[in-house]
């Protein structure tokens, strides 16, 4: 099964004169913020350094050994950067205005990605700790987030720099990012795409919106067939791809299959779609403050149960979780019956 790995070895040959901008690229510039480029790219906007010399730079940093131990995104990430920093069709982008902010209101990475007569945004998403996907959940109460404020500012920052034609990428929180970037975005106009890369969406209200008939115009929504972090509330133009991973270790974007210049399109799983129409059921029926106490009691569970990473579910039993759940005081029957239905089909999904 070939992947984005695949693709960047045979394609990163062919200049983008020759091979024009595709789908897949949008993969490539989504995954290179996962990189640790901190202290490499510059931070100011009109500072850069070609990608062939940030590569130098990474390479002389790191090895292979370095990644050993990290997250599932960034030891693929050591690899990504050794392919394209070196390839004809990469090694000269210009890479600019690297943040990566973390505090106590959350965590947000960006970087831009300049070539030609062309910009790539690429917002950096989630990793699978916990922390990482309380964020996530509370896009399920909260409009706009901290990161979502600082993903538009970023973004106006950026379209005062140059005229390029601008396309917006995030993978999984950095999905949600893209979009709602685009959506607030004064200049919407020179934005020509958004790639949403199996990230949350946004509540029901949101979708009624005039900004968010316009983004239907230009995201694609691009999720692995067994989708959970993708699931999440509302987006629009959801496009399901094969993937070679299991669960949710399908949100690693590595494990995507691709054919040339294409994702390999599939559908979505019964699981993932039982998981996106229960999901928006239960969260329609819940009130603001019931979403909120539905998300800090969900990470209170995981806190009690000792789980840092979110993949660490693969090896609690649901009963387990469930009788946790009954233990919690001062939390209301209707949340806990819908904390249970929804914890259930999560971790449904990741076994």
């Amino acid at each position: 099964m070939k992947t984005i790995i695949n693709y960047l070895k045979k394609y990163g040959t062919k200049s983008f004169l020759e091979e024009p901008a595709n789908d897949i690229d949008g993969l490539v510039f989504s995954l290179l913020s996962y990189a640790k480029l901190d202290g490499i790219i510059p931070s100011k906007r009109n500072k850069y350094i070609t990608l062939k010399d940030a590569g130098e730079l990474f390479l002389k940093k790191f090895s292979p050994k370095d990644f050993k131990n990290e997250d599932w995104l960034f030891p693929h990430s050591y690899e990504l950067v050794k392919t394209i920093s070196t390839s004809e069709r990469y090694k000269d982008a210009k890479l600019s205005f690297m943040v990566n902010d973390i505090s106590s209101e959350g965590q947000f990475c960006a970087i831009t990605i300049r070539m030609n007569k062309l910009t790539y945004i690429s917002y950096r998403g989630t990793d699978s700790s916990v922390i990482g996907w309380k964020e996530d959940f509370e896009i399920m109460y909260k409009y706009p987030i901290s990161s979502e404020k600082k993903a538009q500012q970023y973004l106006n920052k950026t379209l005062k720099l140059s005229d390029h034609n601008v396309i917006l990428c995030g993978h999984s929180k950095g999905g949600n990012l893209a979009m709602y970037a685009y959506m607030n975005s004064l200049r919407r106009w020179r934005i020509k795409r958004v790639y949403n890369h199996d990230g949350p969406g946004f509540n029901e209200f949101v979708t009624k919106t005039k900004k968010y008939q316009k983004l239907s115009e230009v995201c694609v929504t691009i999720v692995p067939e067994n989708s959970i972090i993708g699931m999440i509330l509302y987006k629009p133009n959801i496009i399901p791809v094969n993937s070679n991973g299991f669960g949710i270790l399908e949100h690693d974007a590595y494990t995507w299959e691709v054919k040339d210049t294409n994702f390999v399109t599939s559908v979505l799983s019964k699981k993932s779609q039982r998981l996106n129409t229960n999901l928006k059921e239960y969260l329609n029926e819940m009130t603001q403050d019931e979403k909120k106490l539905f998300v800090a009691a969900t990470f209170k569970v995981f806190d009690n149960l000792g789980i840092t990473n979110i993949t660490q579910l693969k090896d609690i039993s649901i009963n387990r979780v469930l009788n946790m759940i009954k233990e919690l005081k001062n939390l209301p029957q209707s949340t806990k019956k819908n904390l249970i239905a929804v914890l259930r089909m999560i971790m449904l999904g990741i076994k």
